[in-house]
């Protein structure tokens, strides 16, 4: 009876043995999966797999806003049927030299300071969001020398107002409008889509054609 009660001793205490065995085996598996080399926990990172950046991506990413998302800068009007690359093309006739600056809303400037043929130095800016979004052309003249300013400067505002090019555009009401006025402190009036305004001072004028309002097509000249 002795013998028979030691041997079930002995076969459960080898049973209980290995499944202490294979308890410990699991613990290991689980504890490399858990740790480190230096017993420091660790877990699995599955966010690559469901689509999710790391955050070393994330953060590289910041400070890049959406373009969409972006607010649209003040003067987003523009001059319906007006070209850019036109009218950059009616600056280059005369002589001028243009060019695209790093400036926000500046599409293209141009200069005749290096061209010492000119008679008078001629500036110019075409500001928009687009080729087709012109928001503005801006033409300026600086006096040199004793010639009569104002004569001197109708070759080059009379070949703007007869080429510029938009929705409704009369290049007759134009030509007489920067004719008229080559010496007015300042006037302005609407043509089709677009504003003209001519200011002059004592050293520069300066043409400004603009998205037309809403307020009539009457001519204003100051004093």
């Amino acid at each position: 009876m002795l013998d028979g009660s030691l041997a079930l001793f002995c076969r459960v205490m080898k049973h209980a043995l290995g499944l202490g065995v294979m308890l410990g085996l699991v613990l290991l598996v689980i504890g490399c999966d858990g740790e480190d080399q230096n017993g420091t926990p660790t877990r699995t990172d599955h966010s690559t797999e469901a689509g999710v950046r790391p955050e070393g991506q994330r953060s590289a990413t910041r400070g890049q806003p959406n373009e969409g998302s972006r607010p649209p800068g003040r003067g987003s009007q523009s001059i319906p049927g007006m070209n850019a690359d036109a009218v950059a093309a009616i600056f280059l006739k005369p002589g001028l030299e243009c060019w695209e600056p790093v400036e926000r809303g500046v599409l293209y400037a141009c200069s005749g300071e290096e061209n010492h043929d000119l008679p008078l130095l001629y500036e110019g800016k075409i500001t928009g969001r687009g080729i087709d979004l012109v928001s503005t052309v801006e033409a300026r003249i600086y006096r040199s020398g004793s010639k009569d300013f104002g004569l001197s400067s109708q070759p080059f505002f009379g070949l703007l107002s007869t080429q510029l090019e938009y929705r409704g555009a009369d290049k007759e009401r134009a030509y007489e409008f920067v004719n008229r006025n080559l010496n007015s402190t300042r006037a302005n009036t609407t043509i089709g889509a677009a504003e003209w305004t001519i200011t002059t001072s004592h050293d520069r004028k300066i043409l400004l054609v603009a998205p037309g309002s809403r307020r009539g097509t009457g001519e204003v000249v100051g004093t």
